[in-house]
């Protein structure tokens, strides 16, 4: 391979490992991911880590992982015993995987607990301070919904259509107005 190109899939691997380290991975991860990616034949452990510099647990540990995450599969050569791997190429289906195990996870979590808070404001005595934190919570849990529903949409139809849950920014006016009312 060309020195050039080798430095471009180089440079092209770094910044793959920086956006995956920027959602929470390994930056290894997107490192690997990357080389496959650019690949034209599936590669052993052992090319992905002399590429990359990177020592073999390393890479086995990252194959592993991206392996669970459905973004790199094993692929079988007739007559070899050496393991290979190429990457998931569709993009929509790596992110919809994640967002549907990762995300969706959080964003339910979140949605319960704040249901849970709600519950338990609306038991403590009447107050001004208990009808504040009850519509502040309120407010928070709207918008989990709306995250949640647009997090629903986008797994099922693999594009985000905001259009159908209305003017984000209204939810905080209307807020504002009821706040001014009281």
């Amino acid at each position: 391979m060309s020195e050039p190109l080798e430095g471009a899939e180089l440079l092209c691997a770094d910044a793959v490992g920086d956006v995956i380290e920027h959602w929470g991975f390994r930056k290894a991860l997107g490192r690997v991911w990357a080389i496959l990616y650019l690949e034209t034949v599936p590669l052993g452990a052992a090319d992905i880590a002399q590429r990359l510099t990177m020592s073999a647990g390393a890479v086995s540990t990252s194959l592993g992982e991206l392996q669970r995450w459905g973004v790199v599969r094993r692929v079988w050569r007739p007559g070899e015993r050496k393991e290979y791997f190429e990457a998931e190429t569709d993009f929509w289906k790596m992110i919809s995987k994640v967002v549907s195990e990762r995300e969706r996870f959080l964003a339910e979590s979140v949605k319960d607990r704040l249901d849970r808070a709600a519950t338990s404001a609306e038991a403590a005595p009447k107050s001004a301070k208990r009808a504040h934190v009850l519509e502040r919570i309120k407010r928070l849990s709207a918008f989990a919904n709306v995250a949640q529903a647009v997090l629903d949409s986008f797994i099922q139809s693999q594009r985000a259509d905001f259009q159908k849950f209305g003017n984000l920014l209204s939810l905080t006016r209307a807020a504002k107005v009821a706040k001014e009312a009281s």
